[in-house]
């Protein structure tokens, strides 16, 4: 049974929560009040009668894991696989800064995310693959969390669109009376500099019987990690150096047709590595690895508060509002490459090639300082609510959300005809064509010569900004009644509860002229986009008592997108059957759907990618650019969820099989797979006059399915020795199944695969912890052993390592030792303490951004005082 269960440990306040197991609200001894349990809008006195499968994480657990933000805790669930936390340049074009979740892997937009039992905005920006998230490291400061539920199953019949995979539910504490102050420090013990400090307050008071308010703040300063300070790195190499390569138009042949390409004769002596293509083409590599940035340098700052008043003896208000503000910034390549073949003719003073000849490389490369980019992600949202009850067996809540997510998007690039010019000797801010290539302040950019000073000081000439300011909001209108015991069913009553939502969704990019003008080498450009889409819905629940101890639960929603995404109809049925005391089995069934996103329906996104170009082999950078499609349809799935759970004063353990059936999957089309499938399409792979790849123009689409099982486990055991507390606890998700289907019929089997270039994500088979905490009166320790399952890189073949790492973690609850009434706690903690690298993958920085955890071992100390 999902028995709620409170154990109160000597010398702790508050309550530790069984990791798998639902939480109680408990405000006094022996008093349990009803609440709404995430996954049902029916108020129940406790969260044993849901029927679904929840795992709740309190604050004090979060404490004990060594969690610094919520992306600590996504990243160790079992349940997500894929999420994208971590700030790789290659994969993360312009997410870094944020944070996501993505159980089941489903996709990230897959997952509804609320706060509060309510939804919260998108962010401005999207994945590479195109797909909408919500920020989660946007939304609540760290000491403001009471307690995060993850359902894990279907729920779009209670929440509608994008609670496909489950739902992720943070709630915030209405539990403080007085402030609390929290200061963190962690630094990677290990090769390399990286650091973070982070400082968090919360207050809380008790307005007695006028109402309650929550005020809390966080402040976090993370320094950068280079892949240049590890030494697990492996090189990445790009055919667009500096020093660089050259297309000769005179060695033309039917195999080359655009001519030959040939290294920089000094690219060894420069810096670069020489490498033998197809067709006898050669080229100069560029080693761009170290300057990856994987972890960024941020400020963020997060301010969160909450307040509730009693309006009349049956009705309160409530008010919430926050806001995040978060400056990254991280280091590149010294410059990006350059992808339109600029030429080089054959009157410059320094072409040794007797003709005019194409330029494959980039301005800055060997030997140059990195470049910086630079962005931001800020979220302002507020929410107000009326709620109350019209009788002992009725409550009703009307809510009103408005939320906004802006982003400043400003890496820098190679302004491709500025370049161009300045090979023809027209370059400078100064330069006045009238007076000739190469006169007075018109200057030659030597591309034969890296340690050219000419070069460095048509820096700013030929490096720009590209500006990208991108807003995303959201408007959500909701009521809902709840009704207790409408009917008498045998010795039980019939609950209901019915609702209806009205929501507006709008995006707007906008970007700078240069931008607009598709004027940039490497990352092209983009285009202003607007669009918005407003949707409605209807849903009922009800709880039928079959008998005294089975139950069934009913709910099905209606939504109605008009013209962008039609409508849809979703049902769940679920049962929960009540065994004995201590065993309980529950099963549930659901369809739920996913609508296009605004992006996905109307935006134009152009990022890079890593192409291979099936005419000669050779691999490089390229852009990608996907247009939205209006006549996409809405994903669908079907859920299914059988579990059983046991449970005694001294046991909890609980174990669910699951399986997702995912129809016409929202992506983006695999630039290589266009790229390989149409190579000289013209409207569908841009070449440059050198016969290199430019552009790859996709789409948005429907692909056709994913289809996965697994099972969970979950469960803890309490030990009371004469030495303290022991409670060993394991938590685990095995995949049977991940069955992949892409957009023309193709079936592949994705499990224990990468899945590079599928629609599916990382597919390890296991993924979980075992652990073991400690508790003697003031004193904590925590132990726990995560463990990765290997997998192998589809595209190459090769194995992927298993991944286990350990952490450990030491409490000390100093009561009031510091000063007389204050409650102090100091905790120091080590995670991965044997300092594992993450499994190397053979791709472009050498491991797995969606698995493996770059970070290393990491020692951390934190001190907390309540007063």
């Amino acid at each position: 049974m999902w028995v709620c269960k409170v154990l109160k440990w000597v010398g702790l306040s508050g309550v530790i929560m069984i990791l798998g197991g639902p939480f109680c609200h408990v405000r006094a001894a022996n008093e349990i009040e009803t609440i709404t349990v995430t996954g049902s809008r029916i108020k129940r006195s406790v969260q044993s009668d849901s029927a679904s499968p929840i795992t709740s994480v309190n604050a004090n657990m979060l404490s004990d894991i060594g969690a610094n933000d919520m992306r600590d805790l996504i990243e160790i669930l079992p349940f997500n696989t894929g999420a994208q936390n971590n700030s790789d340049n290659l994969s993360q074009n312009y997410t870094v800064g944020t944070s996501n979740v993505n159980l089941r892997g489903l996709g990230v937009s897959s997952t509804l995310v609320l706060l509060n039992g309510r939804r919260q905005v998108t962010s401005s920006v999207v994945t590479d693959q195109g797909a909408s998230f919500v920020d989660t490291a946007s939304l609540i400061p760290s000491l403001a969390v009471r307690r995060v539920e993850i359902l894990r199953d279907g729920a779009s019949a209670i929440y509608g669109s994008d609670a496909v995979a489950g739902v992720v539910n943070f709630i915030s504490r209405d539990d403080l009376i007085g402030s609390e102050l929290q200061y963190e420090y962690r630094k990677r013990v290990s090769e390399g500099s990286q650091d973070e400090t982070k400082i968090d307050f919360a207050y809380g008071a008790d307005l007695g019987e006028s109402g309650y308010v929550l005020f809390a703040s966080s402040f976090l300063d993370r320094t950068s990690l280079l892949l240049e300070e590890v030494d697990w790195a492996q090189p990445a190499f790009s055919s667009f150096g500096n020093p660089g390569s050259f297309v000769i138009p005179s060695l033309a042949s039917p195999q080359n047709p655009q001519g030959l390409t040939v290294a920089d004769e000094h690219c060894a002596q420069n810096g670069g590595v020489v490498s033998q293509g197809s067709n006898n083409n050669t080229f100069c590599l560029f080693d761009f690895a170290p300057q990856i940035t994987v972890v960024p340098d941020e400020q963020r700052l997060q301010l969160f508060v909450k307040a509730e008043w009693t309006w009349t003896e049956t009705a309160k208000l409530w008010f919430e509002a926050g806001y995040a503000d978060n400056h990254i910034s991280r280091e590149v390549s010294p410059s990006f490459p350059v992808l339109n073949a600029p030429t080089v003719l054959a009157s410059h003073p320094d072409n040794t090639f007797s003709e005019d000849i194409f330029f494959r490389g980039r301005p800055y490369g060997w030997g140059k300082p990195t470049e910086q980019n630079f962005y931001e992600h800020q979220t302002k949202r507020f929410a107000l609510g009326i709620e109350g009850e019209a009788n002992q067996d009725t409550y009703w809540q009307i809510t009103y959300v408005n939320a906004v997510n802006d982003a400043l998007l400003n890496p820098r690039d190679v302004i491709a005809d500025n370049f161009q010019l300045a090979l023809l000797g027209f370059g400078g801010i100064n330069c006045d064509s009238a007076q000739g290539p190469g006169v007075d302040s018109c200057i030659y950019f030597n591309p034969f010569d890296p340690l050219d000073p000419n070069n460095e000081r048509l820096r700013g000439f030929i490096i720009g900004d590209y500006i990208g300011n991108l807003e995303s909001k959201l408007q959500v209108i909701e009521g809902h009644i709840s009704f207790a015991e409408i009917f008498e069913l045998g010795d039980d009553y019939v609950d209901l509860a019915i609702g209806a939502q009205y929501r507006k969704e709008s995006i707007v990019q906008q970007y700078d002229a240069l931008t607009q003008q598709d004027r940039f080498a490497f990352l092209i450009g983009n285009q202003n986009v607007a669009g918005s889409r407003e949707v409605s819905a209807i849903f009922a629940e009800a709880r039928v008592p079959i008998s005294s101890i089975f139950e069934l639960g009913l709910a099905a929603r209606y939504e109605d997108y008009g013209s962008l995404g039609g409508d849809t109809t979703n049902p769940k049925i679920s049962m929960l059957w009540r065994v004995t005391k201590s065993l309980s089995m529950r099963s549930s069934y659901s369809t739920s759907f996913r609508a296009p996103s605004v992006h996905q329906l109307k935006g134009v996104q152009t990022n890079f990618a890593n192409i291979t170009d099936p005419t000669d082999g050779s691999t490089t950078f390229g852009g990608n650019r996907t247009v939205g499609d209006d006549s996409l349809v809405p994903e669908t799935s079907t859920a299914l969820n059988f579990g059983t759970s046991f449970s005694s004063e001294t046991m909890s353990l609980d174990v669910d099989y699951w399986r997702f059936t995912f129809d016409d999957v929202l992506t983006r089309e695999s630039h290589q797979a266009v790229v390989n499938a149409m190579p000289n399409d013209p409207s569908r792979v841009v070449r440059t006059s050198a016969g290199t790849i430019s552009v790859v123009n996709t789409k948005f689409i429907n692909a056709q399915a994913i289809e996965t099982s697994g099972v969970d486990l979950v469960g803890m055991y309490n030990v009371k020795t004469r030495y303290g507390r022991f409670i060993p606890e394991v938590s685990a998700a095995y995949l049977l199944s991940y069955d992949l289907t892409d957009d023309v019929g193709n079936t592949s089997d994705g499990l224990g695969k990468l899945n590079r270039n599928t629609v599916g994500n990382p597919a390890p088979r296991l993924k979980g912890s075992v652990g073991v905490r400690w508790i003697n009166e003031a004193h904590q320790i925590n132990a726990f052993l995560r463990h990765v399952a290997s997998y192998e890189n589809d595209v190459s073949g090769q194995k992927i390592d298993s991944f286990t790492t350990f952490d450990t973690h030491y409490s000390l609850h100093m009561g009031e030792l510091l000063k007389p009434d204050t409650q102090s706690t100091l905790t120091i903690g080590i995670l991965n303490i044997t300092d594992e690298s993450p499994p190397y993958v053979d791709i472009a920085g050498s491991y797995d951004p969606r698995t493996g955890d770059p970070r290393g071992r990491r020692a951390y100390i934190k001190f907390k005082v309540g007063f």
